[in-house]
């Protein structure tokens, strides 16, 4: 058997790859894995941009910071993109000179921010009430879990799953990038801000930041590779009765 294997590696390695990898192989070394070194780039790629865009959003926006009090400041907006008139272009048109009649807000509208906001809490704030000892306590366990649990199941799923193990590699650059700023800060930075108002629906979406589009990216592949396992499952297991129908 072990003969036949070094056979066909001896076919299809030619020239110097065949004798680059029969060293190897006798010296006990391993290949080099290229594609552990892309998981690692999209990490830090991740990581990077979310530290660099809070980073831009505190110098960008922030207008005032109490330095006694981190939940007394203020902040400004940016608007960068919306349909009908919104909101934000009312305030900045009612900031201008009067040179002509302001205008109305739009019956149906949507707007895109940057603005600044220190969450405290967790999604949507929660739990941000809760006294610091406890507040920071509970998120720093809940993460150290987290990319413990992450870094298991990394471990333990093959490494022909590039798809589930790419999600996995977003989950913990979101989990580490929001974990940094509790670490350093005791709150995170978002920035990012959606409101609208589209047939009588007005919402205000929670602000937010890149390690959130991270997780919720790597959430999303996660659930991606579960419905194509299924799908795979299933034909296989649809092809599996044919052949034994056809065989009886």
């Amino acid at each position: 058997m072990r003969d036949g294997i070094d056979c066909v590696r001896s076919t299809k390695l030619k020239g110097p790859y065949r004798v680059k990898m029969s060293q190897m192989e006798s010296s006990g070394k391993k290949p080099f894995n290229f594609v552990l070194v892309g998981y690692l780039l999209l990490f830090l790629a991740m990581l990077g941009l979310d530290q660099t865009t809070k980073w831009h959003a505190e110098k960008s926006y922030l207008a005032y910071s109490d330095p006694q009090n981190s939940e007394i400041y203020r902040a400004t907006h940016l608007l960068v993109a919306g349909f009908g008139t919104t909101p934000g272009e009312v305030d900045a048109a009612n900031g201008a000179p009067a040179s002509e009649p302001a205008p109305m807000v739009s019956k149906n509208w949507l707007e895109f921010n940057f603005t600044y906001l220190r969450n405290h809490g967790a999604v949507w704030g929660i739990f941000s009430d809760l006294p610091d000892f406890w507040r920071l306590g509970l998120f720093y366990s809940v993460t150290v879990i987290a990319v413990g649990g992450v870094l298991f199941l990394f471990r333990r799923t093959p490494p022909s799953n590039t798809l589930y193990r790419t999600a996995l590699v977003f989950i913990l650059a979101g989990a580490l990038g929001n974990f940094i700023d509790r670490l350093l800060l005791t709150y995170v930075i978002d920035f990012l801000h959606f409101q609208w108002r589209i047939f009588g629906w007005e919402y205000s979406f929670p602000v937010f930041n890149v390690a959130d589009i991270s997780i919720d990216v790597g959430i999303g592949l996660m659930i991606l590779d579960m419905i194509l396992l299924e799908t795979t499952r299933r034909s296989e297991s649809d092809a599996g009765v044919v052949g034994l129908q056809q065989a009886t």
